[in-house]
């Protein structure tokens, strides 16, 4: 029987959507054991609250540090933590980073803080090919953001963008919040508008606060006049974006500095 060379936690924030867990997590699970057949894999959640929710269905998933813990047991001296976390911030800083240690390796989320390396720019080239907008439109990438602390991410991304490409995010309290889009909007001249969400799985964000029936983005831009059309689908689910993990994985520690 051949030694195997470690193991990788697939670290997520979480959903308890069985159809997203399936869609997402599990596939993006199947082609990470795929590529690399010398890796115990194993899944994790960073949120306590869906730990919970799935809990009280019999469905169990660990903590990262739950997880780390019980592959010790097992006899694993390699454990790389692979977060599907699309930015560095504060729940990667607070719930994944602590995980570091001798016989645990953290790879970075997708996009760098500063969203300059050659990585970052085809990481946002997959997003746009994901989500094709017509020449008349202009799109708007709505991310997450923070309620605790800025996130720099979402405003260099922006300088990847153009003109024609909008950053937002959900949180209000940070910034570029959908104040900060519309002004936007209006220096372009647009009319016609593509919303997306930046997120790896859509769930309650996509079908609240972007695409709610009250006081979403789509409702205020169309009581803007804005004609919107939206795609619900989150960045997980496609596949040309999933290869981008494995991509991470392969060249770790390469594109992972810090």
């Amino acid at each position: 029987m051949q030694m195997l060379e470690g193991a990788i936690i697939l670290t997520s924030f979480g959903s308890a959507d069985d159809k997203i867990r399936e869609n997402i997590f599990d596939k993006l699970a199947a082609e990470i054991f795929a590529a690399f057949p010398n890796f115990e894999l194993r899944q994790a959640f960073t949120s306590l609250f869906m730990i919970k929710k799935l809990a009280a269905r019999g469905i169990s998933i660990a903590t990262p540090a739950e997880e780390i813990s019980k592959l010790r047991t097992e006899g694993f001296k390699r454990i790389l933590l692979l977060p599907t976390h699309l930015t560095p911030g504060e729940e990667f800083d607070k719930k994944i980073k602590p995980c570091a240690a001798p016989d645990v390796e953290i790879i970075s989320p997708l996009f760098s803080a500063e969203c300059s390396t050659p990585f970052d720019k085809k990481i946002f080239a997959t997003i746009l090919d994901c989500f094709k907008k017509s020449a008349d439109e202009d799109l708007i990438l709505i991310g997450h953001g923070s309620p605790h602390r800025h996130n720099p991410v979402y405003e260099n991304l922006q300088r990847l963008a153009g003109e024609k490409i909008h950053i937002g995010v959900i949180e209000e309290s940070d910034t570029p919040n959908f104040s900060d889009v519309l002004k936007r909007l209006k220096f372009s001249r647009a009319d016609k508008i593509l919303l997306a969400p930046l997120l790896i799985n859509g769930g309650v964000h996509v079908a609240e606060d972007i695409a709610g029936e009250k006081n979403s983005w789509l409702t205020r831009l169309v009581a803007f006049g804005y004609k919107v059309r939206v795609i619900k689908t989150g960045l997980g689910e496609f596949e040309n974006f999933r290869e981008l993990y494995l991509e991470k994985l392969k060249n770790f520690p390469a594109q992972n500095p810090d």
